[in-house]
Order: structure tokens, then sequence, then C-alpha cells
């Protein structure tokens, strides 16, 4: 089969096109036929080697990464075997993975935390030969989720990484509800194309970040009520707070990393929450205690959602209640070229590899 494999971390162009035998299935476990596969910013700093600015075997999902390579957290396709118990599946659905593997035994696991469990092995990142850019990849049958032809292989791809998180981020984790504001950091990516489409359909009033001013019609389409362009020298919080009448908003979804912190800080109401989903900008950031008590916020930090959460944006997805934003599709064969696009941050809404 077709892969798309990096021999050693570099620049895009590191990316070597091969054929590599199919997978051989486990029991209990299915061979999907991929037809999609959602890119982000896990692939791209993976590849580089750097994640937020440090050497990526010191983040947790970084470590013990085996050469060649093959990266992809986000496929979706069409199961094609079955080795063993279907755990409901039949051959020809249309399934995306929960994307990573957990030991099921834990006390997170058993409390519906899978997503912190000690064990956990992300697809594409901690399993070695298996991973979305490719033709096929096998996963556990337990560990797929079917889904309905109300929704494109893209469309489903770009939940996995990207709603699911911020779904389980926003909603289960940051409480945000109906006729509150939500302020959102690096609006113009996946995760942020996701954050204001879960406001919209949530009743959020929701204030997009962008350093691109040419990004605003595109975000407002996606469902900003606001726009604000992130410029050099000037502070985006206060004007923030100026649209809010002074009191902030009363949750922010912080996607970037060190470069905005301070100004989610700042942004942020009393008795605010900020929900941290990205860090890529930088994994360090100073935090100042006062503000955190003065105002009473409360910090969530979010590294992926949970099986509930997947499987909740994947029903309302299927019923067009949230509706990924397809910015760019491009063929498995010009990875480097999807690579080098999120790179230089000339994307909106989600970048997707396509296999025919």
């Amino acid at each position: 089969m077709k892969a798309a494999r990096i021999p050693r971390f570099g620049t895009p162009d590191v990316f070597s096109i091969d054929d590599i035998p199919k997978p051989t299935l486990k029991q209990d476990e299915a061979l999907v036929d991929i037809k999609a596969c959602g890119v982000n910013r896990m692939d791209t700093e993976l590849r580089a080697g750097v994640y937020g600015g440090e050497p990526v075997e010191d983040f947790i999902f970084g470590k013990n990464i085996v050469f060649p390579h093959l990266p992809g957290v986000e496929p979706a396709g069409i199961v094609d075997t079955i080795n063993g118990s279907p755990s409901g599946l039949v051959l020809g659905a249309n399934v995306v993975p929960h994307s990573h593997l957990s030991c099921g035994t834990c006390s997170y696991c058993l409390t519906g935390y899978d997503n912190v469990c000690p064990e956990i092995r992300v697809l594409g990142v901690q399993t070695p030969g298996c991973g979305g850019y490719a033709e096929y990849f096998a996963w556990p049958t337990a560990g797929l989720i079917s889904f309905k032809d109300t929704l494109s292989f893209e469309q489903a791809s770009a939940l996995l990484v990207n709603y699911g998180p911020v779904w389980f981020g926003l909603i289960e984790r940051g409480g945000l509800k109906e006729g509150e504001t939500l302020v959102v950091t690096g609006a113009a990516g996946g995760c942020g194309h996701a954050a204001l489409d879960i406001a919209r359909m949530s009743g959020v009033r929701a204030i997009a970040i962008t350093r691109s001013p040419e990004k605003e019609i595109l975000l407002r389409n996606a469902g900003a009520d606001e726009v604000i362009i992130d410029r050099a020298g000037e502070n985006w919080a206060e004007e923030v707070l100026e649209l809010t009448s002074g009191r902030g908003a009363e949750c922010v979804v912080e996607l970037v990393g060190a470069a905005t912190w301070p100004r989610s800080v700042e942004a942020a109401a009393l008795h605010g929450r900020i929900v941290v989903i990205g860090s890529h900008s930088g994994l360090s950031a100073d935090l100042n205690l006062g503000q955190v008590f003065g105002k009473n916020l409360s910090i969530e930090g979010i590294t992926r959602a949970n099986r509930s959460a997947m499987e909740r944006v994947i029903r309302l997805a299927e019923k067009n209640k949230l509706v990924p934003h397809i910015g760019h599709t491009i063929e498995l064969d010009d990875v480097a070229e999807a690579h080098r696009l999120m790179e230089a941050d000339e994307h909106t809404g989600k970048i997707v590899l396509t296999l025919s």
C-alpha cells in the first residue's frame, strides 16, 4: 500500500512516498480503507521534531518515535476486513478511530477519562507502522466509531483532533453555556473553526482573534460575531474589554500558547474560565498568580477528547448541527505541500489529505 513516511525529523521535504505491506490484523481488529486524513499541528511539529519550541522528545506524545515513522492522527475510511469480534461494526461501514488506545482498566478509563490514561498510545504517534497517512490502517474494532453518509470522509476526519477536544474542553470541562462570551485565539485554524462552530450552535457570542486581516470575512462566515486583528504592538485584550463593556469574556479558549497567554488571562472576566488546548507558539509562559486568584479564574488543560465527547460531536455533525469547515483538500502524494501550507499559516479551516 501507499504510505507517506518520514525517515527522520526534518522539513516537509523529508516525506517519502513508500510502498509498504498492508497491516496484518490482530484478533478483534479491523482493516480500514482510508479515504481522508486530517492534517494538524501535532503532525507538522512531530515531523519537524519540535513542539512549542522544545525538542519533541521532551513532550509526552513525542517520546519513543520509531523511524521510518508513519504519521496521521485523523483518518476516516471504510471497514474493509474484520478479524474476530466486530463490536457492532459491519463490512463497508464508514468509520473513524477514537484516535488513541487506552488500557480500559485504570481509574481514569473506568470513570470515562480514557483521554488521560497513563498507558495512552496515540494513533500516528505512538503506534509504530500505523498511521493515517496511508491507504489502510488497522485498529481495534471496539475503538472505531461509525458515522452516517450525511458526513463526508473529509468532514469526519476534521472532527477527531479539532472538534472532539474543543467540545470536551468548552462544553464538558469549561461549562460554556448560552448567552456567554467566548474568546478564540488562533481562530483561523481547525480548532479555532471548531470553537466558533460550537459557540454558534450553543448560542454563545464568539470573539475571534487572528493575526491576518484578510481572514476576517472567513471567520465571520465561520461563526465569529466579532473579529479582532492581533497586530504587533497592540493589546487585543483591551478590545475584548471594550466589546464586553469592561466585563471580559466568561470563557477564553487558548489555542496558541505563550504568544497569546498573557492577553488571554487579561481578557477573561471575573470568575472566568480559560481552556488551554494548544501551546504551539511556546510551552512556557509567565503566569501572574495575582490575576488568577484575584479574578477567581479557572484554568482547564485539555489534551484529547474522551470517547463520549467524540461520539457526541459525530452525532451532532451527522445532523448538520456542527459543520466542519474544510479549507483545503490535498492528495496524499502532495503531503509536503500540506505541511508547508500549515506551517506558513496560510490556511483557514481544516487541511485534509485525500486518497482515491
